[in-house]
């Protein structure tokens, strides 16, 4: 009796609300989430760690232009002679550090955007407002126009990829709170007093990582995408060096079935986007269980 007595008594949303470590727990024994993660660290190991085990020089040998695959050479060489497998390891390093920098920082921007659209009445309107305005604008244009004024610069194009892509995590984060802000137990913790800062840090973000992790690996790979079809357009990254640049400046010897110079640094972007989504995937079925067996509801 004093044990139900006690139970009765818990404030509403203690058992509305699930408990915080069982979806850390549920993620930790998830199998998408470690091949996910065994798929990133394998590539961030290949592109940082890999030029320092596997050393070549950057000169031009004209005798091995164009080396398929074979001994000495495992990936070829490309059209100056160089290896081909070095500037995949080298070309790695700009795409991941700029793709997870960008996507942070557009993010970010979202979710703070969201969250003052869905908690702050008055701004909801022209916040609103603006994220339709940028959203209708093709997203490649500033992109292009920006790099055409300021040049090749990586920051530049890192600033005006996230400014392009902030509005999407902000319709998804703001259409998100509001559905929770008008749960029972967001209810219950404003009536025990609790401030919006509180509500906020207990109870509104943790039952939004999902969504907010699931932009974060949309705008992962919407960067990384339109910093490559930057580049392939010719304003996009300047270093000579990176997947994308590798990508557009050897289109052209397809038609001389010279393959290991284009599709290579393709499947590379792929693997990485994949790992993204598949850590991110891991989250969504953490935070809701019922995803797996079909009976989830958003």
């Amino acid at each position: 009796m004093l044990v139900m007595a006690r139970s009765s008594q818990e404030p509403p949303h203690s058992r509305t609300r699930p408990a915080v470590g069982r979806p850390w727990r549920r993620l930790l024994r998830h199998r998408l989430f470690w091949t996910g993660c065994l798929v990133l660290l394998l590539l961030v190991a290949f592109s940082f760690v890999g030029p320092m085990v596997w050393r070549r020089t950057a000169l031009y040998n004209v005798a091995k232009m164009l080396t398929p695959p074979g001994p000495g050479y495992p990936l070829g060489a490309d059209a100056l002679g160089r290896d081909n497998l070095w500037e995949l390891m080298l070309g790695g390093q700009l795409p991941i550090v700029t793709g997870f920098a960008t996507a942070t920082v557009a993010t970010a921007l979202g979710v703070g955007a969201g969250l003052l659209a869905a908690l702050h009445h008055r701004l909801e309107g022209p916040l609103m407002r603006m994220v339709d305005v940028v959203l209708s604008i093709p997203q490649i244009i500033p992109i292009i126009i920006v790099q055409s004024l300021f040049g090749d610069n990586v920051y530049t194009l890192m600033g005006i990829v996230a400014l392009t892509l902030w509005p999407a995590t902000t319709r998804l984060v703001w259409a998100r709170v509001i559905l929770i802000r008008e749960m029972p137990y967001i209810e219950a913790a404003r009536a025990e007093g609790l401030s919006n800062g509180q509500v906020l840090a207990r109870h509104i973000l943790p039952n939004s990582f999902d969504t907010i992790t699931a932009c974060f690996a949309t705008q992962f790979g919407s960067s990384v995408l339109f910093i490559a079809i930057a580049t392939a357009l010719g304003v996009g990254l300047g270093p000579p060096w990176n997947w994308a640049t590798m990508i557009a400046t050897s289109l052209g010897y397809m038609s001389f079935n010279d393959w290991w110079l284009v599709i290579p640094p393709g499947l590379l972007f792929a693997a990485l986007i994949m790992s993204v989504y598949l850590l991110t995937e891991a989250v969504r079925m953490a935070w809701n269980p019922r995803l797996q067996s079909g009976l989830y509801t958003p």
